[in-house]
């Protein structure tokens, strides 16, 4: 199991540094911590950046904003803030960051070296 990084990836912005090492040592900790898998926890954590600013700019300007001559049109924001949803909650569980997903004994690091392998395998 490779050591995790001192540095997070300078892609990943400074109010999420936290969440990227909470999210590296978890892995480290169930012995799922992989050199692949950085890029998924790298994109949760974008995914999940989004999903918080477009949440802002909902608070912000509310779910319609003027698309001009007084015509309302829904706030761009709303329709960010849905991908980025769909991409934390797909990533989650694929990071086993979920109740459900942690449930599986792959997910908790029991098993071998080879055992995260099958973690990603559908259930069936």
């Amino acid at each position: 199991m490779k050591d995790v990084p001192s540095e997070v990836p300078a892609h990943i912005p400074a109010p999420m540094h936290g969440e990227w090492r909470a999210i590296v040592e978890d892995l480290k900790s169930r012995q799922m911590l992989t050199e692949s898998m950085y890029g998924t926890v790298d994109s949760y954590v974008l995914a999940l950046w989004n999903m918080r600013r477009a949440q802002e700019a909902l608070d912000l300007h509310g779910p319609l904003i003027d698309g001009g001559k007084g015509i309302l049109k829904q706030n761009p924001a709303a329709t960010m803030l849905g991908k980025a949803q769909g991409t934390v909650t797909r990533l989650a569980a694929e990071l086993g960051l979920t109740p459900a997903s942690r449930s599986r004994p792959k997910m908790k690091g029991e098993g071998g070296d080879d055992d995260w392998q099958s973690a990603w395998l559908f259930d069936v």
